[in-house]
């Protein structure tokens, strides 16, 4: 949000000078801070080692749920700014808010997700999340000017954020895999959301505007929301056989 603000008033030099002098001092004060590195313990022999890619439709399905619920988050990322500048002739200082109230109402609400999803359960808060986030989705599509799609990125926000920690925490205890084999697929699947994002969302917006384009992402929320019954397993404790590892609902 301050990007934007100061691209506005001095220009992308001194924003980009800015920035990197900022990064620059955060990470050298934090590196005093840094832990030691924990030794890695040695493999046990017994462990049953899990294939690369686990001819388990079930795991798959999750990889592709969570893909669905973090294409929407790239697609502000990448073309939030865009969509405001573009087709609702938002000012410089007002497009990076975009992303920002998104990024920041997801930070707010994953900050409360254990709380909502202890009170509410997995399932239903994955439910419930997936038709926030469609409806803000779909508000920033139809939205007739950018203070509206501002607000509207804000709910997508909330709906977002805890759809993802509900989909890997269902990965963790998929049955018959350690928990760390099952992951590895899901969060493979899923990240590839924010890779894919960028190119296949700008080919599409355009051919058909940004409009249609987040329109068509808010169904994709729609289909999580609609198959929340799949990440039941995240309702489940650290309970699993041998070898099986196990996450915490």
């Amino acid at each position: 949000g301050l990007g934007g603000l100061m691209i506005d008033r001095f220009g992308t030099e001194a924003h980009a000078l800015a920035a990197g002098v900022i990064t620059g001092v955060v990470v050298l004060a934090a590196l005093p801070a840094q832990l030691p590195v924990a030794a890695i313990p040695a493999p046990v022999a017994e462990q049953r080692r899990a294939a690369l890619f686990p001819r388990d439709a079930g795991l798959w399905l999750l990889g592709l749920l969570s893909l669905a619920a973090m294409v929407p988050e790239g697609a502000v990322l990448d073309w939030g700014a865009l969509y405001l500048s573009q087709e609702l002739g938002a000012g410089v200082a007002l497009t990076g808010l975009a992303y920002a109230m998104f990024a920041g109402s997801m930070a707010v609400m994953r900050f409360l997700g254990d709380g909502v999803r202890n009170r509410h359960g997995a399932v239903r808060t994955l439910r419930i999340s997936g038709l926030i986030g469609a409806a803000g989705m779909m508000g920033a599509a139809l939205a007739p000017n950018a203070p509206l799609a501002i607000l509207a990125f804000a709910v997508t926000g909330i709906g977002v954020a805890n759809m993802v920690p509900v989909i890997f925490s269902a990965a963790g205890n998929h049955p018959g895999l350690p928990a760390g084999a099952a992951l590895s697929v899901v969060t493979m699947v899923g990240y590839s959301g924010i890779l894919v994002a960028p190119s296949s969302i700008g080919v599409a917006a355009e051919a058909v505007g940004f409009r249609a384009t987040f329109g068509v992402l808010s169904l994709l929320l729609v289909v999580v929301a609609c198959m929340a019954t799949r990440a039941s397993g995240a309702e489940r404790s650290a309970g699993k056989g041998p070898g099986e590892g196990g996450v915490p609902a």
